[in-house]
């Protein structure tokens, strides 16, 4: 992987506060403060770089992460791109249900076990296989503008793990990894 390669979390979206279970559901736009989070993390990659090459943008095409991927766009000056392999975990039934209620309906299956459809979309394995597919093609500069349960695929992939040894990192809206060097620009809590 050609340095540097950033990942980023989408900044807060509507359902995010209503605690709605988003999934690759398409429409929740940003909040405000989802739209301050897209811009503090714009300026910790700006600063990060310090001076290098602006990079290129590739963004999950759902709009919460679009739509973060755009204010990034603007101040570091660059072309956004889609990829759906950036698109979050599918969780079929469970979108659109206030967490808790995903959440206990997907008591069984465990959501862990990375070969079960939690909620009849996606298994865990699946969305590592896919992310993981575009990182091994990945060369910097560049920003991947994307979601939590797909930013924890892809740092267990980056460190040469099982998907299942990322289910344990919390990531905020907003939060930015250097994935060419595996650090935090930005908390992941």
């Amino acid at each position: 992987m050609e340095k540097p390669v950033y990942l980023v979390r989408h900044g807060q979206s509507e359902w995010n506060l209503l605690r709605l279970t988003q999934g690759q559901t398409m429409h929740p736009r940003l909040t405000e403060l989802g739209r301050a989070q897209a811009h503090a993390a714009a300026d910790l990659i700006l600063e990060d770089l310090a001076g290098r090459a602006c990079p290129r943008i590739v963004s999950s095409d759902l709009v919460r992460a679009a739509e973060t991927a755009e204010i990034i766009a603007g101040l570091l000056e660059c072309p956004v791109t889609f990829d759906k392999r950036l698109r979050e975990h599918a969780l079929g039934a469970l979108e659109g249900q206030p967490y808790e209620e995903g959440w206990s309906m997907a008591d069984h299956p465990d959501w862990l076990d990375p070969h079960v459809r939690v909620g009849g979309g996606e298994t865990v394995q699946e969305v590592y296989d896919r992310v993981g597919s575009l990182l091994a093609e990945t060369t910097g500069p560049v920003v991947l503008v994307s979601h939590g349960d797909t930013i924890r695929a892809a740092y267990a992939w980056l460190r040469g793990l099982p998907v299942t040894e990322g289910s344990g990192v919390h990531i905020t809206n907003g939060a930015v990894l250097r994935a060419d060097r595996l650090r935090w620009l930005a908390p992941p809590t």
